[in-house]
C-alpha cells in the first residue's frame, strides 16, 4: 500500500482521507454510484444514435453477424468470405451475443455499460492507491472526459478493452495474488484487442517479481496459449497477412510499400509519439483543442503539466510499493510509443487514461506534501477545475446538435453527414437494383455490406491507373462505388476511372453531380460493345 510516513510527515495519501474534507459520507458504493450516474447522464446528452462512420465499426458488426449466423469467424462482406485474421474475436463475439436481442442501439448500450463500469473500477482502483477523497476527483475527471463519452456510444472495441484492462488491475489490488479472475480478464483483454499483449506481459512479470513459482508458471502458460494460439490461427487463416510484429516494424501498416524501420529508428519513433501524446492526445482527451503542429501551445503546456503529475505520481508510489497498475502503465505506454506514428491517436490512449488520471492524482497529492497544504490544495483545485471546465465545455458544445439528432432519429430522419447518408442510401438502392451476387468495390466494404447485402472489397491504393483497374478485375468487381468518405477515392479510384472511361458506365447517383455514384465495370471497352451491335 502507499500509506507510510516519511521524514516525520504524514504521507499525503493519508491526509486526503481526513474527516476535514468535504466528501465525508461518500462511503461504500455511494461515491462510485454517483460518478457512474453522472457519466451516464453526460453520455446520454452527447449520444449519437447513428452508426459511427469509421470502417472498423461496420467490420466489427459484420464479424459479429458471421459468428451469430454460424458461418464462423469470416469476412462475409468479401468475395469468397475468407476467414478473418486481423481483429481478435473477443469483441465480435460480444456483438454476436448482443445481436440475438437487438441491433445497433443495443450495441451502443453495451459500449455505455462498459464505460460506466470503467468509471466504477477507476474509483475502486484510485481508492486503493490514493484514498477515497482523491479517488472521487480522479474518477470524476475520467467520467466526464470527452474521449470516454465519445466511445460510450461507438460500436468499437475500445470501451470493452478499457473495462477489461481495469478489471485486471482491480482484481489484483491490495495484497491479493494473481488469481483466476485476473488471468481470465487478461486473456479476454487480449482477445478484445491485441494490445492486450501488454496486460498478459504485466501479469507474467508481476508473478515473477512475486516469486510465486506456481502462479508464474500458470501466468506464462496462459500468456503463451493466447499469443501463440492467435498467431497460429492468423498464419493458417491468412498466411500472407502481416503479423502484429511485422506491422510494428513497418513505416506505415496501411502502405506496405513504404518499407520497414530498423532498431535504431525506434528511439526517434518513440520520441515523436511521446510528444504527440503529451502535447495533443492527452490534453485533447479532456477537451483541450487538438494540436497537430510541432509547436508549443496552451494545449501542449496543459499536456506537459498533466503528464508530469502522472509521471511523478507513478514514480513516487512505485518507489513505495510496485503494483500491477504500475507495471501495466509502463508496458502499455511503452507499446503505444513504439507503434507506427500513423496509429498515434487518443483511442489508443483511452484504455490507459484512467490509470494515468489516478497516478496524476497521486502526483498532485505528493506535490501538496512538498509545497504545503494551503498552496498545494489551491493549485490542485485550480488544475482540477481547469481540466473539468475544458471537458464540460467540449461536451457541452455538442449537446444541442446531439439532442436534435436524437429527436430527428426518432422521427425517422437520421442525422448523418451528407457523404455518409449518400453512402448508406446507395447501399439500400444496390440491395434492390443490382443482381444478387454482384461484387461492388468501395471504400468501406463491411459497412456497405450492412446496407446493400452485396460483397465487395477495397480498391487498390495505387496512383497507377492500370494497377487499380487490374485490382478491380482480379476481385471480380461488377460495380465500383465513387463516394465522398475518404480522400483515397479522389487520390486512387477517380484517376483510374478517368484514365479508362470506356470501361465504366454510370448506373445511379445520389446527391447530384458532386455526390455519390455507382458505376458498372464493363467487361470490354464501351466503344467495342457499341460497335458490335447490329
Amino acid at each position: 500500500m502507499i500509506g507510510r510516513r516519511t521524514g516525520g510527515r504524514a504521507d499525503p495519501t493519508e491526509l486526503m482521507d481526513g474527516d476535514s474534507l468535504s466528501l465525508a459520507g461518500t462511503e461504500g458504493s455511494v461515491a462510485p454510484a454517483v460518478l457512474v450516474a453522472g457519466h451516464v447522464i453526460l453520455a446520454l446528452l452527447v449520444f449519437e444514435p447513428t452508426l459511427f462512420p469509421g470502417a472498423d465499426a461496420g467490420h466489427y458488426m459484420v464479424l459479429g453477424e458471421s459468428l451469430r449466423n454460424g458461418m464462423g469467424f469470416r469476412d462475409i462482406q468479401l468475395p469468397g468470405s475468407p476467414l478473418h485474421a486481423k481483429f481478435p474475436p473477443g469483441y465480435p463475439l460480444i456483438l454476436a451475443l448482443a445481436g440475438w436481442f437487438g441491433g445497433l442501439q443495443l450495441f451502443k448500450a453495451a459500449s455505455l455499460a462498459f464505460t460506466a463500469g470503467s468509471v466504477w473500477l477507476t474509483y475502486r482502483i484510485a481508492e486503493s492507491l490514493v484514498g477515497k477523497r482523491v479517488a472521487f476527483l480522479a474518477a470524476g475527471l475520467f467520467a466526464m472526459a470527452p474521449v470516454l463519452l465519445g466511445f460510450s456510444h461507438r460500436v468499437l472495441s475500445e470501451a470493452a478493452f478499457t473495462f477489461l484492462l481495469l478489471a485486471v488491475v482491480a482484481t489484483t489490488l491490495g495484497d491479493r495474488r494473481v488469481g483466476a479472475a485476473a488471468l481470465a480478464a487478461a486473456a479476454a483483454a487480449f482477445f478484445a484487442r491485441t494490445a492486450g499483449l501488454s496486460v498478459l506481459l504485466t501479469l507474467v512479470v508481476w508473478t515473477l517479481l512475486s516469486r510465486d513459482r506456481r502462479r508464474s508458471v500458470v501466468a506464462v502458460l496462459v500468456a503463451l496459449s493466447c499469443v501463440v494460439g492467435w498467431a497460429v490461427y492468423q498464419h493458417l487463416a491468412q498466411p500472407t497477412q502481416p503479423g502484429y510484429l511485422q506491422q510494428l516494424i513497418q513505416q506505415n501498416p496501411y502502405v506496405p510499400a513504404a518499407g520497414t524501420v530498423g532498431m535504431m529508428d525506434f528511439p526517434a519513433r518513440a520520441a515523436t509519439n511521446l510528444w504527440r501524446y503529451v502535447s495533443s492526445e492527452l490534453p485533447g482527451s479532456f477537451g483541450f483543442p487538438t494540436v497537430r503542429r510541432e509547436t508549443v501551445t496552451g494545449t501542449a503546456v496543459a499536456g506537459v503539466v498533466l503528464s508530469s503529475l502522472a509521471l511523478y505520481g507513478w514514480l513516487r508510489s512505485a518507489a513505495i510499493q510496485v503494483k500491477v497498475a504500475h507495471l501495466l502503465v509502463a508496458f502499455y505506454v511503452g507499446l503505444i510509443l513504439l507503434w507506427p506514428p500513423v496509429w498515434t491517436d487518443r483511442r489508443f490512449l483511452l484504455p490507459i487514461l484512467p490509470l494515468l488520471v489516478v497516478f496524476g492524482a497521486a502526483g498532485a497529492v505528493a506535490v501538496v506534501d512538498l509545497v504545503g497544504q494551503r498552496i498545494g490544495y489551491a493549485t490542485m483545485g485550480l488544475v482540477t477545475a481547469g481540466v473539468a471546465t475544458m471537458a464540460l465545455i467540449s461536451s457541452g458544445s455538442v449537446v444541442p446538435s446531439r439532442v436534435a439528432c436524437q429527436f430527428s432519429y426518432r422521427n425517422g430522419h437520421p442525422c448523418d453527414r451528407p457523404q455518409y447518408s449518400e453512402f448508406y442510401a446507395m447501399g439500400w438502392w444496390a440491395s434492390e437494383n443490382t443482381p444478387v451476387g454482384s461484387v461492388i468495390a468501395n471504400r468501406s466494404p463491411a459497412t456497405f455490406y450492412l446496407f446493400s447485402r452485396r460483397q465487395g472489397d477495397l480498391y487498390p491504393y495505387s496512383q497507377d491507373p492500370s494497377v487499380v483497374l487490374r485490382g478491380l478485375e482480379e476481385m471480380g468487381a461488377d460495380y465500383v462505388l465513387v463516394d465522398r468518405l475518404s480522400a483515397t477515392t479522389a487520390m486512387y479510384l477517380i484517376p483510374a476511372i478517368a484514365a479508362n472511361l470506356d470501361r465504366f458506365e454510370v448506373v445511379h447517383t445520389v446527391g447530384g453531380e458532386e455526390g455519390t455514384a455507382l458505376l458498372r465495370l464493363l467487361s470490354a471497352p464501351r466503344t467495342a460493345l457499341l460497335g458490335g451491335e447490329p
